[in-house]
């Protein structure tokens, strides 16, 4: 089986995307099963985080445009971003792949592991475009909050145990606040690791959306399911009003 990652940011410096390629790569390759290979191309000519809504807007052509170029190549595709940018126009531009984001998987995989859930998000927008993405997936009675960790996406993989006693000490907020499950909503978090070792510290599932969506591609794939072209279409209709 062959996938491919989406990495829908642009990465100005040459030496850095070199290095963090080679790193998710690694990354995404150990999250999949035996015979399953994981390629990751980067879009060009777009921001390089989404950190905000003009963002997530401004990346979803080259995603859509890219899925439907390569559709082809590859089973099935990822888009590696927890705003799930440009994923229902990947759908709809593609034949018969399964396209995945990150949020709408990891959020049904904590409905199988708890009652409510929260999303440990980089900064206060992006916690506040969560409740969108929820919404949207009509799950809000079982969803407890979006916690903001205060840190730039690109800022994860720098400090990333900085990103582990913050995400702890949010993640214990958020506990108080009724949450059983935890998401982790920023794919630079995921990357970090430390989602292991949270979980630990914490007592309670820690959802890794790199895993759970290599794994749902695998799925997908394997069962002869792809999403439905319709659906597509009539769940973009919900982001229009």
């Amino acid at each position: 089986m062959k996938l491919l990652y989406i990495f829908p940011r642009t990465t100005p410096d040459p030496s850095e995307r070199m290095i963090e390629f080679a790193r998710r790569v690694t990354i995404l390759r150990a999250a999949a099963s035996v015979g399953t290979t994981v390629d990751l191309r980067e879009l060009q000519n777009c921001p390089p985080a989404v950190e905000s809504i003009r963002d997530a807007y401004a990346v979803a052509p080259a995603i859509i445009a890219m899925a439907q170029q390569l559709q082809h190549e590859y089973d099935a595709m990822i888009v590696g971003c927890f705003s799930d940018p440009g994923v229902d126009g990947a759908i709809e531009a593609t034949t018969k792949i399964p396209v995945v984001g990150c949020a709408r998987p990891a959020m049904s995989t904590a409905l199988l592991l708890g009652q409510r859930f929260s999303i440990l998000s980089p900064t206060p927008s992006s916690a506040s475009r969560a409740r969108t993405l929820v919404m949207a997936s009509g799950l809000l009675d079982r969803y407890a909050g979006a916690f903001p960790l205060n840190i730039g996406v690109r800022e994860f993989a720098a400090n990333a145990e900085r990103a582990l006693d913050v995400a702890t000490d949010v993640g214990r907020h958020a506990m108080e606040s009724g949450s059983d499950v935890l998401l982790l909503g920023c794919l630079s978090l995921a990357f970090t690791g430390v989602g292991d070792t949270l979980q630990k510290r914490l007592g309670i599932p820690v959802v890794n959306p790199i895993r759970i969506a290599v794994r749902t591609c695998e799925m997908l794939v394997s069962a002869g399911l792809a999403p439905g072209r319709q659906f597509a279409a009539s769940s973009a209709r919900q982001w229009i009003w």
